[in-house]
């Protein structure tokens, strides 16, 4: 469903059809934050970005993702092997040496960000000679880009979107809805909300299912 689609039938799940309490701007912004959470749980727009590894070196900065905005890095591997994920004070709390120096193959990663345009993955432990060549792969979620224009479609990156998701377009509309009959929680509309978020739920779910697969 395009974004217009999208609108008409939020209004009217909404029963506000002439937009006399929630405006065309409300909608939107539902239907986007739906998507930002959907996104985010079900890890629909990723990309993956390939690192050759150096000798003696921790620390790359993830600058080959551009003009994206990676919201969070499920999976890293190095030679085709998973690395566990940590963080940065896992090592400080559970290490009683300068974890910094300790070199091998690595198993363990962890991402350090200043802020989404500098962003650094760090190893454990520092990669050795004997380990090169060899490749770190990432795995990132990115943000998907708002739909703005009447013709756009839900989880677009740039101007491209999955054509998976486009059978659970219309679950977005019952999800938008819902956060919007609950600004106004009288009776009537806690009881479509509810009906509202269970029929955007059973959709979302549905959504995960077709991503497992993948």
């Amino acid at each position: 469903m395009q974004l217009s689609d999208l609108e008409n039938q939020v209004a009217i799940l909404a029963n506000d059809v002439g937009h006399g309490r929630y405006l065309i701007t409300d909608i939107d912004k539902e239907l986007d934050n739906t998507q930002s959470q959907w996104n985010e749980e079900i890890k629909i727009l990723k990309e993956t970005t390939t690192i050759a590894a150096v000798a003696a070196q921790r620390q790359y900065a993830l600058t080959l993702i551009t003009g994206m905005t990676p919201i969070s890095f499920p999976r890293v591997t190095f030679s085709g092997l998973d690395l566990k994920k940590r963080s940065k004070s896992y090592f400080d709390l559970y290490t009683s040496y300068d974890w910094t120096l300790i070199n091998g193959t690595p198993t363990d990663f962890y991402i350090e960000a200043t802020d989404p345009a500098n962003l650094f993955l760090t190893v454990y432990p520092v990669p050795t000679s004997n380990d090169i060549p060899g490749n770190l792969v990432v795995e990132s979620v990115i943000a998907h880009t708002p739909m703005v224009n009447a013709t756009d479609v839900p989880f677009m990156s740039g101007a491209t979107s999955n054509y998976l998701c486009r059978p659970y377009d219309f679950y977005l509309a019952y999800s938008a809805a819902a956060r919007l009959l609950a600004r106004d929680p009288n009776p009537e509309n806690q009881a479509r909300q509810g009906t509202y978020m269970k029929i955007a739920g059973e959709g979302k779910e549905m959504l995960v299912n077709v991503f497992k697969q993948l």
